[in-house]
């Protein structure tokens, strides 16, 4: 039976290892028990001496060639190769080449496509594991209260301040891994009223009011709960309340209540920025 050295990743692995040169009235084989590390990066692997075949009792055991104890457990061992020695009572010396072997190290990355954010304006998150294949027991998400469901991979949430996202995961073996990601959100100078009433002599219209940095109003668009489009005017400047909708549709007032609006804003560099929310038309 030839030697060598085996690799294999798994709870427990027992096997037999003959000697690398075969005397007469010494140990020709050994069965041995190795535990692999249980995480990547961890110091817990055990070897195990559960046998020993030929050679005279008692048996002595190394893991240099140099101290030797009777002890038949090597343990807090990192992954690796290893040189196992075994000697008998007569002085006769055998070695054999053992493999303590690791899994893959567990990872996650947390990703968005922006650490920059609207304030208020929903956007998705979500982390990224490696291995692919893990078997995940424990995902959890920081800061608490953010997260809809709080033990998936993918979320989608909204924040108000600059915020630090946090991940911690947990597999089969109990490995664990975390990330961090900063997420800052975008200061921008601008108000859309949550709330107007056209008989108002002040916030009688319903438009965009913005500060330095923005150009103009691409489009701004107004719908009912029915989904029904009851406002749409393009390329206008803000704060202009004139410009803005009035609360009438097909040319007379519209039902009180709540409407979703949506408007693409552009901003003296060029860049574009969609913005939505809702808006209650107060009865005149």
């Amino acid at each position: 039976m030839p030697s060598g050295i085996l690799r294999v990743t798994a709870l427990l692995i027992t096997l037999v290892l003959p000697a690398f040169t075969l005397r007469a009235g010494c140990v020709d084989s050994i069965h041995l028990n190795v535990r692999p590390v249980q995480c990547h990066g961890l110091r817990n692997g055990v070897i195990e001496i559960a046998e020993v075949f030929g050679g005279i009792y008692p048996f002595y055991y190394s893991l240099d060639g140099q101290s030797f104890s009777t002890r038949p457990l090597f343990d807090l061992l990192w992954a690796g190769e290893y040189t196992l020695y075994v000697r008998d009572s007569t002085g006769c010396l055998e070695k054999y080449p053992v493999l303590v072997p690791e899994p893959e190290e567990l990872k996650v990355q947390i990703s968005i496509i922006d650490t920059a954010v609207v304030s208020g304006e929903w956007f998705q998150i979500r982390a990224v594991v490696y291995p692919p294949d893990a078997l995940l027991t424990a995902i959890e998400w920081r800061p608490p209260g953010l997260f809809a469901m709080p033990h998936e991979l993918a979320q989608t949430v909204r924040i108000v301040e600059d915020t630090e996202f946090a991940i911690e995961i947990r597999n089969a073996n109990n490995c664990v891994a975390r990330d961090l990601l900063a997420v800052t959100v975008e200061k921008t100078n601008l108000y859309f009223p949550n709330a107007f009433s056209p008989s108002s002599n002040q916030d009688n219209y319903f438009t965009l009011f913005a500060g330095d940095g923005v150009s103009r109003i691409q489009v701004l668009q107004i719908f009912n709960r029915g989904g029904n489009l009851v406002y749409e005017r393009r390329d206008f400047l803000p704060n202009d309340p004139l410009k803005g909708w009035n609360g009438r549709w097909h040319g007379h007032s519209a039902a009180a209540g709540v409407y979703a609006w949506v408007a693409l804003v552009e901003f003296l560099d060029g860049k574009q920025r969609r913005f939505s929310g809702n808006v209650t038309l107060i009865p005149e």
